[in-house]
């Protein structure tokens, strides 16, 4: 068996795992660099040779930094993905495709292929790779973790994960249940980096929320449109508060497939929202005004919250600021710069972060990471993936006698283990 990490060792995102043998070949996500990655992108050669003999590639979800570049895949190649999560990429896709032309990514999405929780895949119908994808509470839709049987060996590989969302209880009851003492651990570590970071949990979120509602009339919030569990959080607080959960028409799409499917059974993730249409509409600037509003926007934004600012202003209009703190600094490489212009129309107004409590990591905190591998024990070792070059899985506490694999090759018990 060969396992390589192509990319994603040194660098949060971009990631691409390979498990392969001597007759069938697997990739895990396909993703492109996260914005301010001063790494240029993977050449048309590199992806090809990464590709190579492929039987197929699985994604764990739909952020870009795991499945941006999956448009490069040869057709052939059979390409895996939650039901879930191939809708929410078609919305995306439809979307941008009114600016610009995304047919290729369009059918690539078309023609990949479900998976289910619990489903057990034989790639190659040979019996040498199978791969189970589980349910995990990420920032994105239906994100799974992958276990592989490969060579009589198992394989944790557990994409992004958090145990502190809405369905983060359901970790470790996962774990115990499906998945147990493994050989080989493949983990993300985003927060190894971020150890004094508040991670604050969704139902907190969910409060402070409902308290700044309560406070102010008009507040818009900028965030990821795709996030279930922080627009969760937003609808609920505009349904104890009375305050109209108000969204533009992309939105709208999102979150109808987000209420499709968690079904009636899962009341927490049925959204009932205001789709905006005309904004200055009498009959619209009637119930805005008199009952007040949350509108989740993101950053090409500005121009129509320009324009709402102008109308809306009977009382001060206030920003929730949901989102990583790093796309608003000061000349970096990761700064977006329509983040910061749509923060400065709101000056001093703005609720910030994870300082003020109304955002929280996508991932899991330095303890959960420790006690997901304490969980499974994994016998042979860890391969630490998604995290900063800098940090160290093995400073975790308690973990001191598991071997963790760095950058270079190894060869252990016939596995060759290869971290670029």
């Amino acid at each position: 068996m060969n396992i390589t990490i192509h990319r994603g060792a040194n660098q949060i995102g971009g990631c691409i795992t390979e498990i392969s043998t001597e007759n069938c070949k697997i990739l895990i996500d396909f993703g492109c660099n996260l914005p301010g990655n001063p790494t240029e992108e993977l050449t048309e050669r590199q992806i090809s040779e990464i590709i190579g003999e492929t039987d197929a590639v699985f994604y764990t979800h739909y952020h870009g930094d795991h499945i941006g570049l999956h448009h490069l895949i040869p057709s052939n190649i059979k390409q895996y993905i939650g039901t879930g999560a191939k809708e929410i990429m078609l919305c995306k896709y439809d979307t941008l495709n009114q600016f610009g032309c995304y047919n290729k990514q369009i059918k690539t999405i078309q023609n990949m292929q479900p998976y289910y929780a619990q489903h057990r895949i034989d790639v190659s119908d040979k019996g040498e790779i199978f791969v189970t994808p589980y349910f995990v509470s990420h920032s994105a839709f239906d994100a799974y973790m992958f276990k592989i049987e490969c060579e009589g060996k198992k394989i944790l590989h557990t994409g992004d994960f958090r145990k502190h969302g809405y369905l983060g209880k359901g970790l470790f009851p996962t774990l115990e249940k499906y998945i147990g003492e493994i050989d080989i651990l493949i983990t993300e570590g985003t927060m190894l980096g971020r150890i004094q970071e508040c991670v604050v949990s969704e139902n907190e979120i969910q409060q402070n929320i409902s308290q700044i509602l309560k406070e102010h009339k008009y507040v818009f919030t900028l965030c990821s449109s795709t996030d279930i569990d922080r627009l969760a959080s937003f609808h609920t607080a505009c349904k104890d508060t009375g305050r109209v959960f108000l969204v533009d028409e992309y939105q709208k799409k999102i979150l109808d497939v987000f209420s499709k499917y968690a079904g009636k059974e899962s009341p927490l993730f049925n959204f009932k929202a205001f789709k905006l249409i005309n904004f200055k509409a009498q009959n619209v600037r009637q119930k805005l005004i008199s009952e007040g509003f949350l509108m989740p926007i993101r950053i090409n934004s500005y121009h129509l919250v320009k324009k709402m600012l102008s109308i809306y202003n009977d009382e001060k209009s206030w920003l929730i600021y949901s989102m990583w703190g790093g796309y608003a600094e000061d000349n970096k490489n990761y700064t977006i710069e329509s983040v910061r212009n749509i923060k400065n129309l709101f000056g001093t107004r703005v609720f910030n972060g994870t300082k003020d409590g109304v955002h929280t990591s996508g991932h899991a905190d330095v303890l959960t990471l420790r006690d997901v591998c304490l969980s499974v024990n994994p016998r042979i070792g860890v391969i630490p993936i998604h995290k900063d070059k800098n940090t160290k899985f093995e400073t975790l506490p308690n973990l001191s006698k598991y071997k963790i694999f760095h950058e270079g090759n190894t060869t252990i018990e016939n596995i060759s283990i290869s971290i670029q």
